[in-house]
């Protein structure tokens, strides 16, 4: 790391990051807790909508974990990863651990454990690629192959995570449960329906629109284009323009900043904007932020066939 970048490896305080948590799980369970005190309505679908697409920013979160960037103590960074953000996504922290490294170490070449950017999104490619995850299809998929046999990372026991799986998903449907019972004054048979229709928003939501979300955000970060972006292997890197919207759905936690990350991913990401402006100030240019993720998608969907085999 250059001396000059040293100073944006220091972490701020716990109690702001613990605030910042917080306030994102909250507005990332919100919808949940709706949709348990509304019961059987077409209002699941926004309240569906709404946890899909927020439920992206704990997967950023948990990035962030992964790299003990949230909390000054490791431990901390664990607790939070392996018993709380791993469960909830139906995820072995450790393995995910292991499997991003391995992304970092071998960007763009064999042994990347990241493949959902060369999806091709050209045309109808994305229409497509959207209907894969709403059927489940994808998720499938995503599960075989972060499970196979061939994956060294995902050899451990499940008896290493499936607990905390159970623990924490019994938590929140009791709590969901005690929502919809709240809500109808005790009535039981109304009250487990609400809930299962919560729980339900819950699953389906990451295993469709989280992980359409992640996708897209992957494909945009890596996926070669025409706009200069600095290219390694067969994966690009890129940081992004994009306003807060943008940032919450998709740059959250740095991602925003993704080939700063990918140069000094020991930085923090709330620090990785100032690195990056103080890069590109002493000449860097290839970390000069681009177009934001939507028009990024957007410009990458309309290549031709003929400039994509050109461009590999």
């Amino acid at each position: 790391m250059q001396p000059a970048l040293r100073k944006h490896l220091a972490k701020r305080s716990d109690a702001v990051s613990l605030a910042v948590v917080l306030a994102h799980l909250a507005f990332v369970a919100t919808p949940l807790y709706l949709a348990a005190i509304v019961g059987p309505s077409w209002l699941l679908v926004p309240l569906w909508i709404w946890f899909g697409v927020g439920m992206h920013g704990l997967l950023n979160l948990m990035h962030e974990t992964a790299h003990n960037h949230v909390f000054r103590r490791r431990w901390a960074c664990e607790l939070l990863g392996g018993w709380l953000l791993g469960p909830l996504t139906l995820a072995d922290f450790e393995v995910y651990r292991q499997r991003h490294w391995r992304h970092h170490r071998h960007l763009g070449v064999e042994g990347d454990t990241k493949d959902a950017y060369l999806i091709d999104v050209r045309g109808a490619g994305m229409l497509r690629f959207l209907g894969r995850c709403l059927t489940l299809r994808e998720a499938a998929a995503k599960f075989r192959s972060t499970r196979g046999t061939g994956d060294q990372d995902a050899a451990r026991s499940p008896a290493a995570w499936l607990p905390r799986v159970v623990v924490v998903q019994v938590a929140l449907a009791a709590s969901l449960l005690l929502t919809a019972l709240v809500a109808r004054d005790g009535e039981l048979g109304a009250s487990v329906i609400a809930a299962a229709c919560a729980w339900a928003i819950y699953a389906y939501g990451i295993a469709s629109l989280t992980l359409f979300v992640a996708s897209l955000r992957t494909i945009a970060e890596h996926q070669i284009g025409d706009d200069g972006a600095t290219v390694v292997g067969r994966a690009a890197l890129r940081n992004f323009a994009c306003g807060p919207l943008g940032r919450l759905v998709f740059g959250c936690y740095g991602f925003a900043e993704h080939a700063t990350h990918h140069l000094e991913p020991a930085i923090p990401s709330y620090r990785l904007r100032a690195a990056t402006e103080e890069l590109i100030a002493e000449g860097d240019r290839s970390l000069a932020p681009r177009a934001g993720y939507v028009a990024t998608l957007a410009a990458l969907a309309a290549r031709t066939p003929e400039r994509r085999a050109a461009l590999g």
